[in-house]
């Protein structure tokens, strides 16, 4: 009987240990990537669904119909005229609304980051913000509209039933919400 000499080196040990090295890089990868997702400084907009209602003799009421709680002091209200005030108004009439003119039912301001207790720090889901009829005129809600053109001014009584929008965005610019308000006597 001759004894044959077996000369052929298996080969699956090798193979074995090269998808183990590709696999422990794979999970490393996937976890580098959630890692360095969740360490960036992306900031997420909060999301919210908001309404408002105007009417030239009784101001407006900005209604906060659900979704995320706003903190106040980082929430911006901007109005600008709408299509049917004419082409391309949007950008010129664009106004962002002075906060301090901005209060609660109970007539509290909102926080405007001054550091006072009496104030609205949050804008709840379920909750209105105001601004009284005798503040919601040209003078204080679109001052730079009123200096130029005060006809394109959403409290002037001939734009009842045209348009105007709301926008509502946080201090980084991220719009939450926008709106469609229509002009009430």
């Amino acid at each position: 009987m001759i004894l044959k000499k077996n000369t052929e080196h298996a080969v699956s040990p090798v193979v074995g240990v090269m998808l183990m090295l590709v696999v422990t890089i794979i999970i490393a990868a996937v976890v580098s990537a959630f890692a360095g997702g969740t360490i960036s400084g992306a900031h997420k907009a909060p999301q919210a669904t908001i309404t408002g209602k105007f009417s030239v003799s009784n101001g407006l009421e900005i209604d906060h119909s659900g979704g995320d709680a706003l903190a106040t002091a980082d929430t911006i209200f901007t109005i600008s005229d709408g299509p049917t005030f004419g082409p391309n108004l949007a950008q010129k009439t664009a106004q962002v609304l002075n906060n301090t003119l901005i209060t609660d039912i109970n007539g509290n301001p909102l926080n405007t980051g001054t550091g006072s207790n009496s104030v609205v720090t949050a804008f709840l889901p379920g909750s209105a913000l105001y601004i009284n009829g005798t503040m919601a005129n040209c003078q204080y809600l679109q001052p730079v509209v009123n200096s130029l053109n005060p006809s394109l001014c959403i409290s002037n009584l001939s734009n009842v039933g045209k348009t105007f929008s709301l926008s509502v965005s946080d201090d980084h610019g991220n719009l939450i919400s926008q709106t469609d308000v229509i002009i009430q006597p």
